[in-house]
């Protein structure tokens, strides 16, 4: 009885196991590759972008891989990140590139190395280069890292924005920007690119700051996806940087002396993107969501909604206001929309290029037959130009205690000063933008370098 008893239990055993492996097998079957192959994990990881197909570009004789294959994929990569810092010391560039893959084939959905190695390519290594070219190409190399990353790691927003960054602001903002910039539209790379922009990075050959609004869009449509966060910012400093990356655009533009349709257009969509995109999208506070961009209609709705008070509703909006500069960014737009604006930017600007041609005044016999501005020098640019510009910030006084408003007021009067100490003549009294000038002393230092580096540093 005991052997029919022990031969039941072995049969029902067998049959328990061979249940139990029908969804085993269904859950682990490995993928074929394509979509909707394998079992259900399988399927998961393709979903989640979970699979790892390989265990890296290691070399099978190392160290390395041994501890690879004994399970112990985290003190290989310890051991790949202590021998990177290695290589970057030693200026191993080609090892350390090569290192770099393997800790991120066998890191793949660590956030964090991507986002080092990304920001380490673009701001350390391109710094330890002397040739501009040199340096544009590591910046490069940073941002298709980062690109890179967003392939592998797709619900990762921090990726995407890491991205724009580095086409943004490292490429608009960098020492180095008038050559960047220019780079980014016609690679350096002539024999590789045939004098158009690194299709990896510019397909359409467009300006990088447009660019990194995509990228900055993309990060926020990553964002919005139900169960993803991202931990870098403050949702609302995150979400404005689309609109932000267009504010750039126009400033980029100005600055360069582009006062066109088109400079004019980028700075009405800035204020389009600022007030009518971001301005209304719904933003969660401790009294229920708000608008930064708003009517009384809207207050007395969202307040309805979430059982408060007006009053409630109207002061966590201003303090959220706050933290973004929202009024500012928005009066700066309107502003700048404004032809007055063109006019007062764009003769500055042609004053700062009659100085460096040292042209400095208008001739004598020009003056005495009325002729006009094609014959101006420096100085009678900048004196109208800061004459518009004061009546300007006079109309906008909110602009005339921002720092870039104080800048360019003050280094248009030094420009103008300097023209004066050149010819020996005592500089007037009284002057358009005098009391920016007597009123920001504190600035004069950094104002001076400015002026330095604009008449340093040109473009071959």
């Amino acid at each position: 009885m005991s052997q029919l008893d022990s031969k039941s239990r072995k049969l029902v055993y067998f049959a328990a196991i061979v249940v139990l492996s029908i969804p085993i097998i269904f859950l682990g079957m490995p993928s074929t590759g394509s979509v909707g192959s394998g079992g259900k994990l399988a399927q998961l990881r393709t979903e989640y972008d979970l699979g790892e197909a390989t265990l890296g570009k290691v070399d099978p004789s190392s160290a390395t891989m041994n501890l690879v294959l004994l399970g112990m994929r985290g003190v290989a990569s310890s051991m790949l990140w202590r021998q990177r810092i290695e290589q970057q010391e030693n200026k191993d560039w080609a090892g350390m590139r090569a290192t770099t893959e393997s800790i991120i084939m066998l890191q793949p959905h660590f956030l964090e190395v991507w986002r080092f190695q990304g920001w380490n390519l673009a701001f350390n290594v391109s710094a330890e280069w002397d040739d501009v070219r040199d340096r544009y190409y590591w910046v490069k190399e940073g941002a298709k890292f980062y690109k890179q990353g967003t392939e592998r790691n797709s619900k990762f927003p921090e990726l995407f924005w890491d991205t724009a960054r580095v086409i943004g602001s490292k490429i608009g903002n960098a020492d180095e920007k008038k050559y960047f910039r220019r780079y980014f539209k016609s690679d350096p790379d002539i024999e590789k690119f045939d004098g158009g922009a690194d299709p990896e990075l510019n397909p359409d050959g467009i300006d990088n700051y447009l660019v990194a609004q995509g990228w900055y869009t993309d990060a926020n449509r990553v964002e919005d996806e139900p169960g993803i966060d991202q931990h870098i910012l403050m949702r609302m400093i995150f979400r404005s940087y689309p609109a932000r990356s267009q504010f750039d655009y126009a400033q980029a533009l100005q600055r360069e002396g582009e006062f066109t349709e088109e400079g004019h257009a980028a700075w009405e969509k800035a204020y389009e993107m600022w007030t009518k995109e971001f301005g209304r999208e719904i933003f969660i506070t401790p009294v229920g969501g708000i608008r930064l961009e708003f009517t009384d209609a809207d207050l007395e709705e969202l307040a309805e909604e979430d059982d408060v008070s007006v009053e409630q509703k109207q002061y966590w909006t201003n303090k959220y206001q706050e933290n973004v500069n929202y009024r500012y960014w928005r009066l700066l737009a309107s502003a700048e929309s404004e032809e007055a604006a063109r006019d007062a930017h764009r003769n500055i600007y042609d004053g700062k290029q009659r100085y460096r041609e040292q042209k400095f005044q208008q001739s004598e016999e020009d003056k005495e037959a009325g002729r006009g501005p094609e014959t101006w020098g420096a100085l009678e640019f900048f004196e109208l130009g800061m004459k518009q510009l004061d009546t300007l910030l006079r109309d906008y006084p909110e602009l005339a205690n921002e720092v870039a408003a104080i800048e360019e007021a003050m280094l248009a009067v030094l420009y103008w000063r300097n023209i004066y100490e050149l010819r020996g003549e005592p500089i007037p009294e009284s002057f358009p933008l005098q009391q920016i000038w007597d009123n920001n002393q504190g600035y004069l230092p950094e104002i001076q370098l400015q002026f330095q580096r604009e008449n340093t540093y040109t473009l071959d």
